[in-house]
């Protein structure tokens, strides 16, 4: 069985095992068993990640006037838009990536001790960098990119050291193949941008590849890997095996196909296969949330728990992107407002909440698998459900769909107060989850 180590009780063992990723025996509770790393790797990574993102929820809220006015050319809007891609998504997707891929494609990650380094020198780096633009030091901002790019290559080197060695190499072996190759490149386009910070030598040519690197580094390398993991832990969460896969392995496609166009764009080929390139994107992203659709309207799991209403919300998040994104592509400058809600419902909602949504269950799955399951033979233990309160985490929830949707609104329609009330939402939702999760990464067995 596939998963990442969950429980539950039940009065009696299955005949076979079940399609649930719950595993169950005559009353007790057990592990599942996995080739999973120490909790500490994993974890220092998820509980960081959601240190970023309360942090990028009051920099949203103090920075409410320039978003509403559409400055997405703001260099502090650039550090609070790097604390959620960079900060809070892929420092949240490189730990559960340390634990995931281990179990699902029987991969090996060569060195724990690589592992912690590369997590202290990008969360060390990001957090130089952003303060860096915050500020207006440009040699912070270049030290904090050669930090943090330094750190994102050796992980981009450990991550492909894992996948070369996998035992299974199918949809999702190739989305986080494809998401590994685009982070490089990702990095590769942040740096030739915190150096024009100090030559300008791109001249006016910085606005495309900020939008190339914007977009090679939310969809080429965030969704993707989202794309490629949500085959296993979308079935396994929402109990909806069986459901086509088609609409998903279609998404992988196209956006890898339009991610390689928009790179390819600066050097190899002209402006105008801009188009074709977020065609491509838009199509892929469209695919992807009609694969989600399929899961949640053939789950046989009828109550939704606070991680996948979470999870919901971002997939229509990532719809409304989509719906937004087109305009944007084609008519680039032409509405500052509608390109910066765009970016926000992409990154704030779409990524973000769907990252936020598999907090709520990575995270107590890992400290249950670590900590609970080795005694649950010998003592009663909780449920992974009941490593935290359920009443905070849906208030958590639902401060995070307001205001994640609020924002967007409050961007579209120009308004500071509706974009800082907003914005505050979501901060006060993201600590409430990060609380929780908190709390649950100290809990021990009585």
């Amino acid at each position: 069985m596939e998963g990442i180590g969950v429980a539950a009780r039940t009065p009696a063992a299955p005949a076979a095992p079940a399609p649930d990723p719950v595993a169950r025996t005559g009353g007790r509770v057990v592990p599942i068993p996995g080739s999973a790393p120490p909790l500490a790797l994993p974890a220092e990574h998820l509980l960081a990640g959601l240190g970023f993102y309360v942090a990028g929820g009051v920099g949203l809220a103090v920075l409410a006037p320039s978003l509403a006015r559409g400055g997405y050319a703001d260099p502090r809007v650039a550090a609070v838009t790097h604390l959620f891609t960079l900060g809070w998504i892929t420092t949240s997707i490189m730990g559960a990536l340390y634990q995931l891929l281990p179990v699902a494609l029987g991969g090996r990650f060569p060195s724990r001790r690589l592992g912690h380094l590369t997590f202290g020198l990008h969360v060390g780096g990001v957090s130089l960098f952003v303060c860096g633009l915050a500020t207006g030091r440009t040699g912070m901002v270049i030290a904090g990119a050669a930090t943090l790019g330094t750190g994102l290559l050796l992980f981009a080197w450990h991550l492909a050291a894992a996948l070369r060695g996998a035992a299974r190499r199918d949809t999702t072996w190739r989305c986080l193949a494809a998401a590994d190759a685009f982070l490089v490149v990702a990095v590769s386009l942040g740096v030739l941008l915190a150096v024009n910070l100090r030559t300008g030598f791109l001249g006016p040519g910085r606005f495309l590849l900020i939008a190339l690197h914007l977009h090679v580094a939310a969809v080429g390398w965030v969704l993707l890997v989202i794309v490629g993991v949500s085959r296993r832990l979308l079935p396994m969460f929402l109990l909806s095996h069986g459901v086509t896969e088609e609409p998903g392995r279609a998404a992988a496609w196209l956006l890898a196909l339009g991610a390689a166009v928009l790179a390819l764009v600066h050097h190899v080929l002209p402006l105008s296969a801009l188009p074709a390139g977020g065609g491509l994107l838009a199509a892929g992203g469209a695919a992807f949330v009609g694969q989600g659709a399929l899961h949640f309207r053939g789950r046989r799991r009828p109550s939704l728990d606070p991680g996948m209403r979470l999870v919901a919300v971002a997939l229509a998040l990532l719809a409304v992107a989509v719906v937004l994104g087109v305009p944007a592509m084609l008519m680039p400058g032409a509405s500052p407002r509608l390109a910066t809600a765009y970016v926000a419902a992409l990154v704030v909602g779409g990524l973000g909440l769907f990252v936020a949504g598999h907090q709520y269950k990575i995270l107590p799955f890992l400290v249950w698998h670590h900590r609970f399951g080795p005694v649950a033979s010998e003592r009663p233990v909780p449920m992974v459900a009941e490593l935290f309160a359920r009443g905070p985490a849906l208030a958590s929830v639902g401060l995070q769909a307001v205001g994640a949707a609020g924002l967007v609104g409050g961007i579209l329609a120009g308004s500071p107060a509706v974009t800082r009330a907003a914005a505050l939402l979501l901060a006060c939702g993201a600590l409430v989850e990060t609380v929780q999760l908190a709390a649950v990464a100290r809990r021990r067995p009585a």
